[in-house]
């Protein structure tokens, strides 16, 4: 029989040191952002009822979540989004409260990687939400913060932001009046750029104007010249009104200098279901895929008998802390050690002495004096501090070895 207690799960890791303190900082840097502005940290559980997601399943399958029963046979699931519960948490508890709210949250959800190596199935993510307003105030605040994230978090890195509306892509399925089974395919061969795929599934639509512009659609892909292109190939009244709201929200983030930080991408239609208006994703250059992503969503809370307007977006923290700058070791500033038992409690009082003044202090367990020097020396520790009736300081590289 095979034992499983020296590995973790598929799609999980172990981090230790550096990759604590870079996830640490992404964080920090997260939360600071978030707070800057207003945004309060609520708190959902790791565990939920499946019956949180079980409406979701469009957007969210059911074969990608960890499912367990609790004691009384109930079907549950560890967390696998992190949206969706404040989406509850807001139709229960919250409702009572001035709007719109505006939440952030940060813990790890977990998705089922489908046996792709290298992919998680624990991710940390930082997300932030804001819930009872559907205005282009609203998505402007949203995508303004998105930016300043990964600006903070990139670490000097190059990082962009492409910039979608659902509802041009809306527009055109409705015109091509394609069956449900065929526009989901037609979905996922733009989301992939898969362009021989996609124009052999429209040969089937001859001399459709929004056939001709779904070919092209993935195609679609720069700065201010992609509007008047996608004007060109289809302008009936919800095409233009989705053109015209992108094309106010990009002119506002050229306005606030993010330039060429900022792409428009129309073949960015991943969760059409589940966005209803703008949708973005966040990329830095030295990371494949997307650091970032988020959208308006403004049915979610129907799921949970509450109809308000969202929009919001979470970063995947791990990917996140990746490049993000690497520190040596941390390591204590000076070791202390009793000379021998009765002087351990002042040699307590001593290390808080030191702490209080900003050192990092290591407590010495060994017992004699030539031990901790050598420990010092391995680990890179400056000084040992030996407390008895005096206290001996000693500079570690002066010591003859």
């Amino acid at each position: 029989m095979k034992h499983y207690n020296k590995v973790t799960p598929e799609g999980t890791k172990d981090y230790i040191f550096d990759e604590c303190s870079r996830k640490s900082h992404v964080t920090g840097n997260l939360k600071k952002i978030f707070q800057e502005r207003g945004y309060r940290r609520v708190m959902t559980p790791a565990i939920e009822f499946y019956d949180v997601f079980g409406a979701s399943a469009d957007y969210l399958p059911q074969e990608t979540m960890y499912k367990l029963m609790d004691h009384k046979g109930r079907l549950m699931v560890l967390c696998p989004d992190g949206t969706i519960p404040i989406a509850r948490l807001t139709a229960t508890r919250l409702l009572h409260m001035e709007m719109p709210l505006r939440l952030y949250y940060s813990h790890n959800v977990y998705r089922m990687a489908n046996g792709l190596r290298g992919k998680s199935s624990e991710i940390y993510q930082c997300g932030a939400e804001l819930i009872g307003s559907g205005s282009i105030r609203s998505d402007l605040e949203i995508m303004e913060m998105a930016a300043s994230s990964l600006e903070r978090i990139s670490d000097g890195a190059g990082y962009r932001l492409e910039l979608c509306h659902i509802g041009y892509f809306k527009a055109l399925m409705e015109s091509l009046g394609a069956d449900e089974e065929t526009q989901e395919e037609i979905r996922r061969n733009i989301e992939q750029k898969n362009f021989a795929s996609l124009n052999d599934l429209l040969e089937q639509f001859p001399n459709n104007p929004a056939a001709a512009a779904l070919k092209y659609l993935p195609r679609l892909f720069g700065g201010e010249e992609v509007f008047e292109q996608a004007y060109a190939l289809f302008d009936d009244k919800n095409a233009r009104e989705s053109l015209d709201y992108l094309r106010n929200i990009y002119n506002s983030l050229q306005q606030l200098g993010l330039g060429d930080k900022v792409i428009i991408d129309l073949g960015l239609v991943n969760q059409a279901e589940y966005y209803t208006g703008i949708i973005f994703r966040g990329y830095f250059d030295a990371v494949g895929e997307p650091v970032l992503s988020g959208g308006r969503y403004d049915n979610l809370l129907n799921d949970f008998g509450t109809d308000l307007p969202a929009i919001g977006f979470a970063v995947n923290v791990d990917l996140a802390s990746s490049i993000a700058e690497k520190h040596p070791p941390m390591t204590a500033d000076v070791l202390v050690m009793a000379a021998d038992d009765t002087y351990l409690v002042k040699t307590i009082q001593y290390r808080k002495q030191l702490i209080a003044k900003g050192q990092i202090v290591e407590n010495c367990v060994l017992e004699n004096r030539e031990d901790a020097i050598g420990y010092a020396m391995r680990c890179g520790i400056a000084q040992v501090h030996i407390i008895g009736k005096t206290t001996e300081i000693i500079d570690v590289e002066q010591v003859n070895v």
